[in-house]
Protein backbone atom coordinates (compact mmCIF):
# COMPACT_ATOMS: atom_id res chain seq x y z
CA UNK A 1 0.00 0.00 0.00
CA UNK A 2 3.10 2.19 0.79
CA UNK A 3 4.80 1.55 -2.71
CA UNK A 4 1.30 2.60 -4.38
CA UNK A 5 0.24 5.51 -2.13
CA UNK A 6 4.38 6.71 -3.20
CA UNK A 7 3.75 5.70 -6.92
CA UNK A 8 0.94 7.88 -7.12
CA UNK A 9 2.30 10.42 -5.66
CA UNK A 10 5.13 10.63 -8.39
CA UNK A 11 2.89 10.28 -10.82
CA UNK A 12 0.93 12.46 -10.28
CA UNK A 13 4.34 15.34 -9.38
CA UNK A 14 5.03 14.26 -12.75
CA UNK A 15 1.96 15.37 -14.34
CA UNK A 16 1.45 18.48 -12.45
CA UNK A 17 -1.47 17.34 -10.57
CA UNK A 18 0.38 17.72 -6.86
CA UNK A 19 -0.05 21.21 -5.06
CA UNK A 20 3.38 23.25 -5.16
CA UNK A 21 2.82 24.18 -1.54
CA UNK A 22 4.72 22.54 0.86
CA UNK A 23 4.05 21.81 4.48
CA UNK A 24 6.40 23.99 6.60
CA UNK A 25 8.97 22.10 8.71
CA UNK A 26 6.71 21.33 11.84
CA UNK A 27 4.46 19.72 9.62
CA UNK A 28 1.75 23.16 9.67
CA UNK A 29 -0.35 24.24 7.20
CA UNK A 30 1.60 24.71 3.70
CA UNK A 31 3.29 27.46 2.46
CA UNK A 32 2.30 29.38 -0.51
CA UNK A 33 4.93 30.50 -3.40
CA UNK A 34 5.16 34.41 -3.81
CA UNK A 35 3.27 33.82 -7.14
CA UNK A 36 0.53 31.80 -5.33
CA UNK A 37 0.14 34.52 -2.75
CA UNK A 38 -0.35 36.88 -5.58
CA UNK A 39 -2.93 35.13 -7.52
CA UNK A 40 -4.92 34.91 -4.11
CA UNK A 41 -4.61 38.27 -2.94
CA UNK A 42 -5.81 39.58 -6.28
CA UNK A 43 -9.16 36.73 -6.35
CA UNK A 44 -10.18 38.12 -2.92
CA UNK A 45 -10.32 41.63 -4.37
CA UNK A 46 -11.90 40.69 -7.61
CA UNK A 47 -14.09 38.23 -6.11
CA UNK A 48 -15.31 39.71 -3.52
CA UNK A 49 -14.27 36.94 -0.88
CA UNK A 50 -12.13 36.00 2.16
CA UNK A 51 -8.73 34.55 1.55
CA UNK A 52 -9.49 31.86 3.88
CA UNK A 53 -12.67 30.86 1.61
CA UNK A 54 -10.49 30.75 -1.76
CA UNK A 55 -9.22 27.63 -3.66
CA UNK A 56 -6.60 27.59 -5.89
CA UNK A 57 -5.94 25.00 -8.45
CA UNK A 58 -3.02 25.33 -10.94
CA UNK A 59 -4.15 24.57 -13.86
CA UNK A 60 -1.14 24.71 -15.93
CA UNK A 61 2.67 25.14 -16.44
CA UNK A 62 2.56 27.22 -19.30
CA UNK A 63 5.99 27.31 -20.10
CA UNK A 64 9.30 29.03 -19.35
CA UNK A 65 10.48 31.44 -22.10
CA UNK A 66 13.92 33.36 -21.89
CA UNK A 67 13.82 33.32 -17.94
CA UNK A 68 10.01 34.09 -17.55
CA UNK A 69 8.11 31.54 -16.23
CA UNK A 70 4.23 31.30 -16.79
CA UNK A 71 1.23 29.28 -15.58
CA UNK A 72 -2.23 29.20 -15.14
CA UNK A 73 -4.52 29.47 -12.15
CA UNK A 74 -8.01 28.73 -11.06
CA UNK A 75 -9.38 30.25 -8.28
CA UNK A 76 -13.14 29.46 -6.37
CA UNK A 77 -14.63 30.74 -3.81
CA UNK A 78 -18.01 32.41 -2.22
CA UNK A 79 -19.79 31.18 -5.26
CA UNK A 80 -17.53 32.42 -7.91
CA UNK A 81 -14.29 31.47 -9.67
CA UNK A 82 -12.11 33.04 -12.00
CA UNK A 83 -8.79 32.15 -14.18
CA UNK A 84 -5.69 33.93 -13.75
CA UNK A 85 -2.28 33.75 -15.68
CA UNK A 86 1.17 34.11 -14.00
CA UNK A 87 4.27 35.59 -15.43
CA UNK A 88 7.44 35.65 -13.65
CA UNK A 89 10.95 36.46 -14.42
CA UNK A 90 13.44 39.34 -13.81
CA UNK A 91 12.39 39.81 -10.08
CA UNK A 92 9.02 40.55 -10.56
CA UNK A 93 5.41 38.28 -11.26
CA UNK A 94 2.72 39.87 -12.68
CA UNK A 95 -0.95 38.33 -12.28
CA UNK A 96 -3.47 38.57 -14.96
CA UNK A 97 -7.35 38.15 -14.71
CA UNK A 98 -8.05 35.98 -17.98
CA UNK A 99 -12.16 36.17 -18.14
CA UNK A 100 -15.16 37.89 -16.53
CA UNK A 101 -15.84 36.63 -12.53
CA UNK A 102 -18.17 33.81 -13.39
CA UNK A 103 -20.68 32.16 -10.49
CA UNK A 104 -20.70 28.83 -9.69
CA UNK A 105 -24.38 28.30 -8.79
CA UNK A 106 -26.46 26.53 -11.11
CA UNK A 107 -28.53 29.17 -13.13
CA UNK A 108 -32.69 28.36 -13.10
CA UNK A 109 -34.65 28.24 -16.58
Amino acid sequence: MKRFLAMALVVGTAFGCASSAKPDAAGGPAKLSEVEEKVLTQAAFELQCDRAQLQLTKLSNDGDMMGVKNDTFGVRGCNKQATYKTSCGWGQCNVFNMAQVQGTTPQRM
